[in-house]
């Protein structure tokens, strides 16, 4: 945040001085303008509070205190000090004076952190958009070294509208099919990592009677060595080295004739990409480098698919639902009841459920509940967060802030009632629970809620 000007430090003492020779010039009989509504000395409180913060704020309030008790004694009314009621004008002074320069720093603070998220969501987008263009490099090397080894160019086509996919689950069964056709592979698989293991994630062209194992050892094999050494290995990183009676054990647990890792921007192994077989002619070296420009292809993919992730998880929205997410509703909830914890504020909320849900179609459940969400949305009041929730029985809630347990029953009964007018089947549920000074969390609000909604 950048740090305001001390001008303040000789404006103040000016801007009373000033106020001060206008009193005594031309309203003398109106000493410390006692008898002026509004009083001047509320402009330079506001003026400085406002424009230089609490500092400023608190140092006009005192320069309106001094200025009022000068004023009255010069007026000839000291023995209005004797009585302490009269103090009561002067402090209010300060503390008004204090209050809204600390309101001032308060909202400078909020505008400082929102512009350094934007810094940050900035960054972000330009570290996006240097994985695009990486992307698109990659791209246009693969569409130099392929083309002449694909059947098509509509297999190139639907490669990279697969490798597009933001959904990790399909990105993955998009590498599986688009590698597999890319390096011509008859029989293909793909491992992920569980426990110092490799696990088998997918395959292709496999048969019953193939003896390829569905688990291996962090280092076993081909896949073990391309996982444990983060790079494209052959059958010939696996030449005999050995003994003729060592080397033909080695053989008899070959899993795949060349494998490759798939990276997460960390530079950890995802997923390992192996080819178990493909036709005599088509396995050389241009096969092997061709796999290593296609798994750079889907390192970048993937950077893209766990970026989205990351973002997606950042969100504060559901958008199934057009209201905010679990994650939101259980960290709003505790940030209100620790405020009316603090302030001795009153908060409500309100559980939302659909009566014997289950007994409905999943495609008509999820029609119910995108009509409470809406009615949720429409009858609460514009301060309030209507959010999804984890409970199955209870998936809305609605945060009231500053509301008492009667506007929040009041609520209630406006949402039954308007609910009730649709005339849909489901029964509607609705909980109410509110904050009591001897609650020690906001659990304990909920669970009040979850009761009331029985």
């Amino acid at each position: 945040m950048t740090p305001r000007s001390r001008s303040f430090l000789y404006e103040i003492p000016v801007f009373y001085l000033l106020l001060f020779a206008v009193q005594r010039g031309l309203f003398s009989g109106d000493f410390a303008f006692h008898q002026t509504n509004p009083n001047p000395c509320w402009l330079g409180i506001l003026v400085f509070g406002l424009r230089y913060g609490l500092v400023a704020g608190f140092l006009s309030g005192l320069a309106s205190a001094a200025f009022t008790i000068v004023g009255f004694k010069l007026g000839g009314e000291s023995f209005r000090f004797e009585d302490v009621d009269f103090f009561i004008g002067p402090g209010l002074f300060v503390v008004v004076g204090a209050a809204v320069g600390a309101a001032a720093d308060n909202f400078l603070h909020m505008i400082s952190d929102r512009d350094s998220k934007n810094a940050d969501l900035q960054d972000r987008n330009l570290g996006l958009v240097r994985q695009i263009q990486a992307q698109q490099k990659a791209q246009r090397a693969v569409e130099q070294q392929v083309v002449s080894q694909m059947s098509s160019m509509v297999t190139l086509y639907h490669g990279a509208r697969e490798l597009g996919s933001l959904d990790r689950n399909a990105l993955f069964a998009g590498v599986m099919d688009f590698f597999t056709q890319a390096v011509g592979a008859t029989k293909a698989s793909l491992y992920v990592p569980a426990e110092h293991r490799w696990v088998l994630r997918d395959q292709r062209g496999w048969q019953a009677d193939d003896p390829f194992l569905k688990e291996l050892n962090y280092t076993q094999g081909l896949i073990g060595q391309a996982g444990s050494e983060k790079r494209v290995v052959c059958l010939r990183d696996w030449a005999p080295m050995e003994s003729d009676e060592a080397s033909a054990e080695r053989w008899s647990r070959l899993d795949s004739i060349m494998a490759g890792p798939l990276l997460d921007p960390a530079g950890n192994v995802a997923a390992v990409f192996s080819v178990q077989a493909m036709p005599f002619l088509r396995f050389n070296s241009a096969s092997v480098n061709l796999l290593t420009l296609m798994l750079d292809w889907g390192n970048e993919a993937l950077a893209k698919c766990m970026h989205y992730e990351d973002l997606k998880a950042r969100s504060i929205m559901d958008e199934e639902f057009g209201v905010h997410n679990e994650s939101y509703f259980r960290s709003r909830s505790k940030q209100e009841f620790a405020r009316s914890k603090r302030h001795a504020l009153p908060f409500s909320m309100l559980l939302a459920s659909l009566g014997n849900l289950e007994s409905v179609p999943i495609d008509r459940q999820v029609v119910f509940l995108r009509v409470v969400s809406r009615l949720l949305r429409e009858s609460a009041r514009e301060i309030d967060v209507v959010a999804k929730t984890s409970f199955v029985e209870s998936p809305f809630a609605v945060l009231m802030m500053t509301a008492t347990v009667d506007q929040a029953r009041a609520l209630r009964s406006r949402l039954l009632e308007a609910y009730g007018r649709l005339g849909l089947p489901p029964a509607l549920r609705v909980g109410v629970g509110t904050y009591q000074s001897e609650m020690e969390s906001a659990e304990e609000m909920v669970e009040q809620a979850r009761a009331d909604a029985l």
